[in-house]
């Protein structure tokens, strides 16, 4: 692995040495001076186009590799680089045990915001509480697939008293009402609420409003989009923080990491979005760049992997992988995450034993309750696996309860790390005795009906063990559910109502304690590590943000960022 780390920084060594002269390298990320007047074209890259530029997508189950909306889209609120809640959309944000956030008899529940004087869409319209009104209407119908989804299922009712006040009635009490700055984006009642009356679902979810004509009021507005390759954006006069620093901003698709790499060491691109870049890309960067090169890396250890079961027992492969919890277990013993956790973070993740973070401070709590640690071990393995009806034959190879050869399909999104990964993982189930094979979504499989009902194990960002059963993805709800593979617990279902709706932080805490107990026992998913996500740019980019929290939001107050002289 090193020798072909060694190989790649060579290649981006050439091509960077075409490069123009290195910007001096930046003093902070925090830089406090006063901005020099340069202007010069901020390029981000992304691997993925998204298929819709709305900060609440309809029908469309998030690709990871798809990022660059908050460039386009404001909401009510926003969450800073310690994970914390900011006023964004809001002048303010509501208190709980105030008028601004109440409980009433009957256990709904009423949050009220009051938006800032005199915003704006990009097309100068102005926006008002009602575009929060219309969304509402947009998002809690079922047809689009989101109704059922975060907090946007608890809303009752949302009503405008006047254009900068917005009531949210709540079915009942939710937490995260504050919290949760995805439930309620606003859309442009003025150019949607006419084709939203009079269209068909599928003709509204295709209008091209959401891509090529899209109208947001986030830091910069759409001004080109080349489908497939790039979009660019200028910046917002009305922005709510004011106009960004920074006047011009484009968008690249690479889907190709190593070619990312090469075009940010040449400065062709600026900055890397979120789980673009990981370990070993990252410490090409470094080595390209130097100590004081023109560019910096900086390392966030919070992005969740783990490996998802296809919980579906008519859809697994063998059957038992859904109905027998010993050979999920037995799985889990045979994954390295060790070896996984050195290759792909390159030691700069953190290894995870539980869906939480280590470094919350109710991680104690959880680690205690959930006391069973899947180190590697074989002999544990054909142990579940001998107790679960398998057996294993003379060549080394095992058979299923029903005499079939033990075949297994392991998915992943195309990455460099994601394929070094997935190589791995299936090595070692493949000398262990059973028929592993890998997988690319995108390539065999395409649409969510597809992925959804496939065998196997499914490698992907996994934050929490909230597996709720109305939100498994399903045909009624065009397989967008945030339960993607369908896994069933009743009592994950009861705790993660309780998380849902306990207003006390210690009660949802053990709920949370709970979920994790019972995914701990049951492995519907196998937690693997931290991703070391390697957020980089270059060194005259100054004010960029670093996130210390795994709730923390991804606008990095781009608006405040500025070119350095």
């Amino acid at each position: 692995m090193r020798a072909l780390m060694a190989l790649l920084l060579l290649a981006v060594l050439l091509i960077s040495s075409c490069a123009p002269a290195p910007v001096p390298v930046a003093t902070g990320s925090m830089d406090q001076q006063t901005p020099a007047v340069v202007q010069r074209t901020l390029v981000f890259f992304t691997g993925v186009e998204t298929p819709s530029y709305a900060d609440k997508a309809l029908q469309i189950v998030p690709n990871p590799r798809a990022q660059g909306k908050e460039l386009l889209n404001a909401r009510l609120a926003l969450r800073d680089e310690r994970g914390l809640s900011r006023p964004f959309l809001a002048e303010a944000l509501p208190e709980l045990n105030t008028d601004t956030w109440k409980m009433s008899p009957d256990g709904t529940m009423e949050t009220a915001f009051r938006l800032a004087a005199n915003l704006t869409w990009h097309d100068g319209q102005p926006l008002t509480s009602d575009d929060f009104v219309f969304a509402w209407l947009v998002y809690a119908t079922p047809a689009f697939g989101v109704s059922s989804t975060g907090g946007i299922r608890y809303v009752k009712e949302v009503t405008a008293p006047d254009p900068r006040s917005i009531i949210i009635r709540w079915k009942q009490p939710y937490p995260d009402a504050v919290d949760d700055s995805a439930a309620l984006p606003p859309l442009p009642r003025h150019i949607l609420e006419q084709p939203f009356l009079n269209m068909q679902p599928d003709a509204f979810m295709t209008l091209p409003f959401w891509t090529d004509e899209y109208v947001g009021a986030g830091p910069w507005r759409l001004t080109h989009r080349s489908p497939a390759s790039f979009f660019e954006a200028s910046a917002f006069d009305g922005f709510v923080f004011g106009r960004p620093k920074i006047d011009r901003v484009r968008v690249v698709y690479i889907p190709d990491s190593n070619v990312s790499v090469a075009s940010m060491l040449a400065g062709d691109v600026h900055f890397s979005f979120n789980n673009m870049l990981y370990g070993d890309e990252g410490l090409v960067l470094e080595s390209g760049w130097g100590p004081n090169g023109s560019g910096r890396v900086l390392w966030e250890p919070l992005q969740g992997r783990g490996m998802e079961f296809q919980m579906r027992p008519e859809y697994a492969v063998p059957t038992q992988v859904a109905t027998d919890t010993r050979v999920r277990q037995a799985i889990n013993y045979l994954i390295d995450k060790q070896m996984l956790w050195e290759t792909i973070t390159s030691g700069k993740g953190v290894l995870r034993e539980v869906y939480t973070h280590p470094d919350v401070d109710y991680y104690d709590v959880i680690a205690k309750a959930a006391p069973i640690r899947y180190r590697y071990d074989a002999r544990r393995a054909e142990q579940l696996l001998t107790e679960a009806g398998f057996a294993r034959r003379s060549d080394g190879s095992w058979l299923t309860p029903s005499g079939d050869r033990f075949t297994f399909e392991q998915w992943y999104l195309t990455s460099a790390s994601n394929d070094r990964e997935s190589q791995i993982l299936v090595d070692g189930l493949r000398q262990f005795g059973i028929d592993a094979t890998s997988h690319l979504f995108g390539i065999q499989r395409t649409s969510n009906e597809e992925r959804y009902t496939s065998p196997g194990l499914f490698g992907g960002a996994v934050f929490n063990p909230r597996y709720r059963i109305d939100e498994a993805a399903r045909p009624e709800n065009r397989w967008t559910g945030a339960n993607r593979w369908g896994y069933v617990n009743a009592d994950i279902d009861r705790f993660s109502g309780l998380w849902d709706t306990t207003l006390d932080r210690s009660q949802r805490i053990q709920a949370l304690a709970q979920m994790e107990r019972i995914a701990n026992e049951d492995v519907p998913v196998i937690p693997l590590y931290f991703t070391a996500n390697v957020i980089a740019h270059a060194a005259g980019l100054r004010n960029v943000v670093q996130n210390f929290n795994p709730d923390a939001g991804q606008e990095r107050r781009m608006w405040e960022w500025y070119w350095a002289a």
